[in-house]
């Protein structure tokens, strides 16, 4: 079987090329991938949260259709659950949620922009799966596969791990230069234009660009950060210590100015959800330190990143940002008569596609892309959900999770959300990997109850056999 496993390797490598002689190579670690997930189809979950990670890992060396392996995966995670509820029942009460009530509207209102007379069915299969699909497989398994705290801080581990290879990637990037796969984005596809600039050299590390490198460290910085005082074991608490170091230069090298969005939108919902007042003070005033340290002092300025950064904090006097209010409000004359938008997927660059009409400008940020794609009604309808779901998840952390440590562990991850969603404004950042972060950090909340039920039941039981 080697044998021959090589020769065919041999054969697809010469006449198919190196990427498809690649994914060939994988099939028996599939096999093997498969077997272990029926084994341990527990911990089906962790292997999605990573694969998300793992394929943008592979994009940064070759052509990957990330998004196609993605969806492949989430696939065969839900149907290998499926398998196993034949021969095995699982209790599903916990993803009849409200996270999966809010998505199945928005899914419904998805499926029904098929009948835009602009819609490209192509262009809408591709972007479906960042619009619904991942939210609801997400709402659905993680309160089944999440059931312990310690379940969450697997969760932080693994992402912390990619956190600190793509951390270490921008490192390599700035020190020792790019591959051939990064040079070709840079001077072939155009790059160059956006990330070799005034201030210097923006890397994107692993990433399809600098902005969701840094947005990505930022949301890693959020999360860890707030996680790392709800942790119990101290070697995890120095570990995510050095993760959020490394976070914190991988969001300066990137030169994302829109990233520091993030913590202090963090920090913000910390500040409103913080039931003790040390906690309080503690988040005001690192909110405080950011926004003075950036927007009064002149500290650092002689940094390149550090600079840069201090520009998001006076936007009016910032010449990329009054390009995007003019650009808006030219896309706003195009809109007007478009109440559903272009089509999912066909409000940005969309040539390849060929729609009937074509929006001549692309959008700027993921909630301009959300507009465009589905007009004002969609972006109504979208901003109306997420505010219900925000809302949601706030009351369950603040009346229904008693246990202070999954309180904590539970709100670093909407506060996370909170940050992200506010960079939605300025950048197109629900790219991989960051989707799979918002979405599961959404679950989480609403699978807080019940994990929160059973280590109430255990320290019940343990107080009875005393």
């Amino acid at each position: 079987m080697l044998i021959v496993g090589l020769y065919l390797f041999y054969k697809c490598t010469i006449s198919q090329g190196m990427s498809v002689s690649m994914i060939y190579a994988a099939l028996p670690l599939l096999a093997v991938a498969i077997v272990l997930l029926m084994k341990h189809s527990n911990s089906a979950f962790y292997l999605l949260f990573a694969s998300h990670f793992i394929l943008v890992i592979g994009g940064g060396f070759a052509d990957i259709k990330i998004g196609m392996f993605s969806l492949i995966i989430t696939l065969s995670v839900v149907s290998l659950m499926l398998m196993r509820n034949i021969y095995e029942n699982i209790n599903w009460k916990s993803s009849r949620n409200g996270m999966l009530l809010l998505y199945s509207i928005w899914l419904a209102f998805c499926i029904a922009e098929i009948i835009n007379p602009n819609n490209v069915q192509e262009a809408w299969n591709i972007s479906i799966t960042q619009y619904a699909v991942y939210p609801i497989v997400c709402a659905l398994l993680v309160p089944v596969f999440i059931k312990k705290t310690s379940n969450i801080e697997w969760l932080l581990i693994i992402w912390s791990v990619f956190i600190l290879i793509f951390a270490m990637k921008g490192y390599w990037q700035k020190n020792h230069g790019f591959n051939a796969h990064e040079l070709y984005f840079l001077y072939v596809l155009g790059g160059a234009k956006t990330h070799i600039i005034w201030s210097g050299i923006r890397f994107f590390s692993f990433f399809s660009d600098a902005t969701n490198f840094g947005v990505h460290m930022a949301m890693g910085i959020t999360g860890l950060g707030i996680s790392l005082f709800y942790v119990k074991n101290i070697w995890l608490k120095i570990y995510l210590a050095i993760v959020i170091i490394a976070g914190i230069y991988g969001m300066g090298i990137s030169g994302t100015r829109g990233a520091i969005a993030i913590p202090l939108g963090g920090l913000a919902l910390f500040i409103l959800l913080s039931y003790h007042w040390k906690n309080f003070v503690l988040g005001l005033l690192m909110f405080l330190s950011i926004f003075i340290f950036f927007r009064y002092s002149s500290i650092g300025e002689g940094n390149q990143y550090v600079s840069r950064m201090r520009t998001a904090f006076t936007p009016t006097e910032d010449a990329s940002y009054q390009l995007r209010i003019v650009n808006r409000k030219k896309i706003k004359e195009y809109m007007a008569d478009k109440p559903f938008g272009y089509g999912i997927g066909l409000g940005g660059k969309a040539e390849r596609f060929e729609p009937k009409e074509l929006l001549p400008l692309p959008p700027d940020s993921w909630l301009v892309s959300v507009w465009t794609d589905t007009g004002v009604v969609g972006l109504s309808l979208y901003l109306i959900l997420h505010g219900i779901l925000f809302a949601w998840c706030a009351w369950i952390l603040r009346f229904k999770i008693m246990n202070k440590q999954l309180r904590g562990l539970l709100m670093a991850w909407l506060c996370v959300n909170a940050g992200f969603f506010v960079s939605t404004y300025t950048n197109d950042v629900m790219q991989y990997p960051n989707s799979i972060v918002v979405y599961t950090g959404f679950a989480l909340c609403f699978a807080g109850p019940h994990i929160d039920k059973r280590i109430a039941k255990k320290k019940k039981d343990e107080f009875l056999e005393l």
